[in-house]
């Protein structure tokens, strides 16, 4: 495990090297993923535009502020700018039974663009917050009930004629 850590971070090399490169791929990729441009990435996590360009192509590497921000705001987590044998996956015995599903299910899937599309979806109902969905429901809701109320009204009049 040393020897393969010891390679991938090329410690005696110069810039890039295999983890820089890794790194800065995943980076842009992340980025892109997140309809970012360098500039806004750069400007939000106090980073030079030139200076993310070099992480991106890996002639350098975030120091540990410029790296947790760039996570964040791509909304990724640590372990995804890594590679994998840096880090213990998670046993799929330690998932709950619908985080096991999920994945089961995402595993199924051809491809990778299909599954980056998944993982917007996921976003997207992460995203997703129902009160809003009520807030905005709630003046239709409320002329819908109102729009009910007089249909019953003039019911209950044609009714009284009648009899």
């Amino acid at each position: 495990m040393l020897e393969k850590i010891r390679d991938f971070f090329a410690e005696h090399e110069e810039r890039p090297n295999k983890f820089t490169r890794f790194m800065g791929e995943r980076v842009r990729t992340a980025r892109e993923e997140a309809n970012m441009s360098q500039e806004e990435l750069a400007r939000i996590a106090y980073l030079r535009r030139a200076t993310l360009s070099d992480i991106e192509n890996g002639k350098s590497e975030a120091d540990t502020t410029a790296f947790v921000l760039i996570a964040y705001y791509l909304k990724k987590p640590l372990a995804y700018f890594l590679p994998e044998f840096l880090y213990d996956e998670m046993k799929r015995e330690e998932l709950k039974p619908l985080e096991q599903e999920v994945l089961l299910h995402f595993e199924q899937i051809y491809g990778d663009e299909l599954k980056k599309f998944a993982i917007r979806i996921v976003k997207a109902f992460g995203d997703f917050d129902p009160q809003d969905l009520i807030v905005e429901l709630a003046p239709l809701i409320a002329a819908r009930m109102e729009r009910e109320k007089e249909i019953r009204d003039l019911q209950e009049k044609r009714r009284k004629k009648k009899s």
